[in-house]
């Protein structure tokens, strides 16, 4: 359930496949060989929390060559073509150096640029400012809630009041509808419409009705997205509690209160000095991003404004 996307209103065909009818084994198909329908039915849940919970099963799941896995996988793309952002590094290579380039630059499957940074300057920035979210989250949650929220509740209850009026009439004009469509029935019954006539004024009701259910759809995933959000704060809080220092990022860490990290060219190319613009997307707002507007250096790894 938590990767199956019927649940949350798709049909999706050709999910698995044989390599030959004399084979009856099943393999997982890749996702572009499968054929996804959206919205085809009612969602059990919104899109928007199933999103939120395939995040914690993005990235690499295998360690590499060296039996270590990748702690920014599933976390960082390149800001221009949206492409991951994968690490370089070499048993000959010093440590120091490990780096991460733009996947779509050396695929050559956008027209890219490098995005190239280094492992220890992208840590440090993640980290300092990390720590500040974390510890301000800890140490002043009252405060870090109403931020977060940002008027949030208030806006929620008048939506909330909004949304409600417009469900009783959604609901009253399908009912309407349903009235409508039986009556139609009934004349066609008793030979006072034609079945022509009658195909005509069904077909065009029942579309003013679905029109209506997919408003009514639309309602409860505004409301979703407003529980969804109170949520990730909420856990983001949480989650803050249970570590009083942070001296090192881990996968763990990382997935506990980071949604995402786009890294951006630096402005001046293959420049040593200049660095690197970076947003960061942390979990309690994964739909804002908080813009660190700041610079490092690859030989300074002072922050400067």
């Amino acid at each position: 359930m938590l990767k199956n996307r019927i649940y949350c209103g798709d049909t999706v065909n050709f999910s698995t496949y044989t390599k030959s009818y004399k084979l009856k084994k099943t393999l997982k198909n890749e996702p572009e060989n499968m054929l996804i329908f959206e919205n085809t039915h009612e969602a059990i849940i919104s899109r928007k929390l199933f999103d939120v919970v395939q995040k914690h099963y993005e990235g690499r799941k295998k360690s590499d060559k060296f039996g270590e896995t990748d702690k920014y996988a599933g976390f960082l793309y390149c800001a221009e073509c949206g492409s991951k952002l994968y690490l370089h590094r070499a048993r000959t290579l010093d440590p120091k150096k490990n780096n991460y380039m733009c996947g779509g630059y050396q695929s050559r499957v956008t027209d890219c640029t490098a995005h190239y940074i280094r492992e220890k300057v992208l840590d440090s920035i993640v980290l300092r400012y990390l720590r500040q979210v974390v510890n301000y989250a800890r140490d002043k949650s009252d405060e870090f809630y109403a931020m977060a929220m940002a008027n949030g509740e208030v806006e929620a209850q008048k939506q909330f009041k909004e949304n409600e009026k417009l469900r009783s009439e959604y609901e009253t004009k399908i009912s309407q509808l349903d009235n409508a469509i039986q009556l139609l029935f009934m004349d066609r019954s008793n030979g006072k419409i034609t079945d022509e006539r009658y195909d005509i004024l069904s077909a065009n009701f029942e579309k003013e009705q679905s029109e209506l259910k997919a408003k009514l759809n639309a309602l409860d995933s505004q409301f979703d997205e407003m529980k969804v959000r109170e949520k990730c704060v909420r856990d983001f809080i949480n989650n803050a509690k249970q570590y009083t220092e942070i001296h090192r990022l881990t996968p763990e860490i990382l997935k506990s209160f980071i949604e995402r990290i786009e890294v951006y060219e630096k402005s001046v190319k293959h420049s040593r000095t200049c660095g690197n613009h970076i947003v960061i997307y942390f979990t309690f707002m994964p739909d804002k991003a908080i813009t660190i507007d700041r610079m490092i250096s690859e030989n300074d790894e002072t922050v400067t404004l």
